[in-house]
């Protein structure tokens, strides 16, 4: 960090010298403009020109070869996090079918294919990440994280429909991305961060809000397959049905408290934690000394026990969700 002395000018000013490198870096000379923005403890200076100078624009290149599909979907999605103007796929040496690459391109939210050849595939980004609103993203995430759960409770009476939970889990994923680009971008950029109209801390809240988000939807695609998996009597159902709706009234007052800003309640989702993790293994523990009487195969035991499990991580996103409300300043 640099330091540098406060200088009186005049009755009603001050001024601070400028580091010559900011001003080579930006092209400045005496004379020009910049903006200045006042923030509690903080003043940011932006060049005038800045929004009318076009950036440079920034290409990830990844190759194929000797790669696995999981490496190559990782680094697609890494080079998509940290905001690239275009990502270049290189298709020679490549040992996977073309279209598993563009379907993963395809599922993330504001790329394009510009350019397809038998070498390789070119997409471009065409979101304005500094048009986005967070608020309104985690909300349609929570919406589809809510029918997730209504859906996965209905699997408990063997209509499941797994197939549409999984699609709308890579829904939530699209989302999720799209956002955290938009924090990191407003994070690394002043400027944007100010239209956004958040703090720096609020912005890293969001952020895990919408990660909590995320598992919780993980979870519901988890409990809803190891439900099929599972053997369970009537007992089993209305107990775990009873569970599972004091896990969504928990998930349904913590989102209202985060929308309310709302810090009592987010520390009492925080605090009933312990209880619904008991709740979870009194439920274990009761349905495996029902069932050992009755002849089980060993999938029903280990649904049983994942179930349970996914209930408990879901409690714990609803407690995390709870403890970033209580510090949402």
């Amino acid at each position: 960090m640099e330091f540098r002395k406060l200088i009186g000018f005049g009755r009603n000013s001050y001024v601070v010298s400028m580091p010559k490198s900011w001003v080579n870096k930006n092209n400045l000379k005496k004379g020009d403009m910049i903006s200045v923005s006042e923030g509690d403890e903080e003043i940011v200076l932006v060049p005038n020109s800045f929004q009318n100078r076009p950036g440079e624009a920034r290409e990830s290149i990844i190759e194929t070869t000797n790669k696995d599909l999981d490496m190559i979907k990782a680094e697609i999605i890494s080079s998509y996090l940290n905001n690239y103007d275009s990502i270049r796929v290189n298709l020679e040496g490549l040992q996977h079918d073309v279209m598993e690459i563009k379907s993963i391109v395809m599922n993330l939210a504001g790329l394009e294919i510009m350019e397809q050849t038998s070498r390789s595939i070119v997409a471009k980004d065409i979101v304005n990440l500094e048009e986005i609103n967070l608020i309104k993203i985690i909300r349609r995430i929570d919406v589809i994280v809510r029918g997730m759960i209504s859906d996965t409770m209905s699997c408990l009476n063997k209509a499941c429909p797994v197939y549409s939970i999984v699609q709308r889990d890579a829904d939530i994923n699209r989302l999720y991305y799209l956002g955290y680009r938009a924090i990191k971008r407003a994070l690394k950029n002043p400027r944007v961060a100010k239209l956004f109209k958040l703090t720096p801390w609020q912005l890293y809240s969001c952020k895990m809000v919408m990660l909590r988000l995320e598992k919780i939807a993980d979870r519901q695609k988890r409990i809803a397959r190891y439900l099929q998996e599972s053997d369970m009597d009537a007992q089993t159902t209305k107990e775990l049905t009873a569970l599972y709706g004091k896990m969504n009234e928990a998930f349904l007052e913590a989102m209202k408290a985060f929308y309310n800003n709302d810090k009592a309640t987010g520390l009492r989702m925080d605090m009933s934690n312990k209880e619904r993790t008991r709740m979870c293994d009194e439920f274990l523990k009761n349905t495996i000394a029902r069932s050992i009487k009755k002849k089980h195969s060993i999938e029903h035991y280990v649904a049983l026990a994942k179930i349970a499990e996914n209930l408990k991580a879901m409690s714990t996103s609803i407690r995390n969700i709870g403890r970033t409300i209580a510090t949402y300043d």
